[in-house]
């Protein structure tokens, strides 16, 4: 005798109902999302490759966030509501902001230029080439 089970399905247009659909998401994650991953290709001329960045919704921000993973700890850059300065944390707390906010005129290079800066200030990035103060070996 073999047996059979009755599973009960509720098809719609997503699938075949055996497993939920997912959520969509809302259009101003979505632009956030990508805010956030044009923000991490700036990183890229600051030595921070695709390996070392993550972009997603974190719950506990309210916020999509761009998770840098460094030496000292993962940095987050939440992408705030427009007009509003960029938010940085660290280890679940807030450390500070950017000083520029989100406005159409603030380009994303720009914005990862001073996130840069902003890790470079907390010895949690080492931007080569860009040593600020002169050593002996550059010294004319």
């Amino acid at each position: 005798m073999t047996r059979t089970a009755l599973f009960e399905t509720h098809a719609d247009d997503h699938g075949c109902g055996c497993v939920p659909a997912p959520a969509e998401p809302d259009p101003g994650t979505t632009a956030d999302i990508m805010q956030a991953r044009a923000i991490a290709g700036g990183l890229a001329e600051f030595g921070i490759g695709p390996a070392r960045w993550s972009a997603a919704y974190d719950h506990q921000a309210a916020a999509v966030v761009l998770r840098v993973d460094t030496p000292r700890g993962l940095y987050a850059l939440a992408i705030p509501a427009p007009g509003q300065p960029f938010p940085v944390r660290h280890r679940g707390e807030r450390i500070g902001a950017l000083d520029c906010r989100r406005t159409y005129g603030t380009a994303d290079s720009y914005t990862a230029a001073h996130f840069a800066a902003f890790l470079r200030d907390r010895a949690a990035l080492d931007i080569p080439g860009r040593d600020a103060c002169p050593t002996p070996q550059n010294m004319v």
